[in-house]
């Protein structure tokens, strides 16, 4: 098992993927753009959402490879 830690803003972003994952199951298909405001208020709940290269790192890191964020923060 593998320990992580995450940023408040990485925590947030990892909660609206999931809840957008799970809207996406729930209805049965993979985009829903009327459904985008919600994500983004979940992903900004502590500030700011985090930008594109800051996913791919959170991405990384979730998958074991070295957490730049986590060490900047």
């Amino acid at each position: 098992m593998q320990n992580i830690t995450v940023t408040a803003r990485e925590r947030d972003t990892v909660l609206a993927a999931l809840r957008y994952y799970q809207f996406y199951r729930m209805q049965g298909h993979p985009f829903d753009p009327r459904q985008d405001h919600l994500i983004d208020a979940i992903a900004s709940e502590t500030g700011e959402a985090l930008d594109i290269a800051e996913v791919d790192d959170l991405c990384a890191g979730l998958n074991g490879n070295k957490h730049a964020l986590c060490a900047s923060a």
